[in-house]
């Protein structure tokens, strides 16, 4: 991955995104266990609430502040200015909406900032335990002032593991085969409803590995520079790069020694 931060300043935008996601957070923490009702999107789990929208309205307001000429690219609205020449921030306003609406405290507010179509800056924050995983390319990666790195494990014996993939996928048994063969190894699966805290978890060491099918830019974005920052490694299901504009994105993540045994071992041909 090229060093962006060396041609590029980033000290407003690093304080902007403390900031905002803070301030996001704090939206988030003032309306859990109050939602009522919710509106469904594309599918019955898909769904969004005043809160994914109050997020979104507060970011898009300090980004028409302090950075009029950037782009902006979120779950709900789409993209708001899509100049190839400027930055580009991509929100996720409420990641776990569906844990959000029903009381389950697993949800997280996640903003990258992106330049040259990489992620440069990342912000996962977690209102509810206080926890800002926070990272800048080149600069690692950290929870709140801790510094992060990636789980040691070189195999999955009894790794915690995340396999997920979204509900209008067709090709459903790729994914079943693949936690047949993940249930090799170890039987300790995770699916917590929240891919920006999965992979803020691979980045801390808490997972030990992530096989996500069909997520989208708004999910991944931040944690994308948190797991490389924290030494990790992050591709597509054929051990490429991940394109954030694509739609409908495979992603692996985990320390380069688990990456490897995925490719290796785990995803089907």
């Amino acid at each position: 991955m090229p060093d962006m931060t060396a041609t590029v300043s980033l000290d407003r935008e690093v304080e902007f995104i403390h900031r905002v996601a803070r301030e996001a957070g704090a939206i988030l923490q003032g309306r859990f266990g109050s939602i009522k009702t919710w509106k469904v999107k594309t599918s019955p789990g898909d769904i969004v609430t005043e809160a994914d929208h109050a997020v979104e309205d507060l970011v898009l307001a300090r980004l028409a502040d302090e950075f009029p000429s950037h782009n902006l690219l979120t779950e709900e609205r789409g993209w708001v200015r899509s100049d190839p020449e400027q930055p580009t921030w991509i929100l996720d306003p409420l990641d776990g909406t569906r844990n959000f609406a029903l009381g389950i405290p697993t949800f997280s507010v996640s903003i990258a900032c992106v330049v040259d179509g990489a992620p440069v800056l990342g912000v996962v924050f977690d209102p509810v335990h206080d926890e800002m995983f926070h990272a800048r390319r080149g600069r690692g990666a950290f929870v709140n002032e801790t510094p992060l790195a990636v789980g040691q494990n070189t195999d999955l014996c009894d790794g915690l593991v995340s396999v997920s993939w979204s509900s209008h996928r067709e090709d459903s048994a790729y994914f079943l085969q693949t936690i047949s063969r993940v249930n090799q190894h170890t039987t300790w699966f995770r699916r917590i409803g929240s891919a920006a805290l999965v992979m803020s978890y691979i980045a801390s060491g808490r997972f030990d590995a992530y096989i996500q099918g069909g997520i989208n830019a708004w999910d991944i974005a931040a944690g994308i520079v948190l797991v490389e920052e924290a030494g990790g490694v992050v591709t597509s299901f054929s051990g490429g790069p991940i394109d954030l504009f694509a739609s409908d994105i495979n992603l692996l993540a985990a320390n380069p020694a688990i990456h490897e045994l995925l490719l290796r071992d785990i995803m089907p041909a």
